[in-house]
């Protein structure tokens, strides 16, 4: 099994390198970091000023090679998703293609000091979190799990990096 990175729109590379340390430490997989591509104009609301998560989710599947198990797309638009005023990120679990941003793990979107390290640590529990859901793993109601469902930044500071007793068995693997 191998994790493709994507960045959609500009992320800085070494925020993408990061982020891949990060993961493959959790998944213990080969990950690659692949070419950016560009965020499709479609995919944006201008009534809701976001970005349709599935559309993104479309897009990285399409562009998807054949050798490719997993693919995650990193961005810093703000995502919505039908029925949410915003999600954090999202996956599909039948193309096992995943969404995340960075917008709103970010402190300066709320108005407060930029702290990266932050920022960081909360876009790999939602990296890790999607790629839970590329393996089949549905929402946790235990609150320190990472597959435990994030209503607001609060639930995702609160959680760990990790899966669960519960859920690290079905992880396949």
């Amino acid at each position: 099994m191998r994790v493709n990175l994507v960045s959609l729109g500009d992320i800085a590379q070494d925020i993408m390198s990061q982020l891949k340390t990060r993961t493959s430490q959790v998944f213990g997989c080969p990950m690659n970091i692949e070419p950016t591509i560009a965020v499709p104009e479609h995919a944006y609301n201008a009534e809701r000023n976001q970005y349709l998560a599935t559309d993104l989710i479309s897009l990285l599947d399409e562009k998807k090679g054949e050798d490719d198990d997993l693919v995650i797309g990193i961005t810093e638009v703000d995502l919505y998703a039908p029925r949410f005023s915003f999600v954090f990120g999202q996956a599909d679990t039948l193309s096992h293609t995943a969404v995340i941003s960075l917008c709103r793990l970010r402190q300066e979107y709320y108005d407060l000091p930029h702290d990266e390290a932050l920022c960081l640590d909360r876009a790999t529990k939602e990296i890790v979190h999607e790629l839970g859901h590329t393996f089949g793993l549905g929402h946790c109601p235990n609150s320190r799990c990472i597959m435990h469902f994030s209503n607001s930044l609060a639930d995702t500071d609160y959680k760990e990096a990790i899966f669960c007793a519960k859920c690290q068995p079905g992880l396949q693997l």
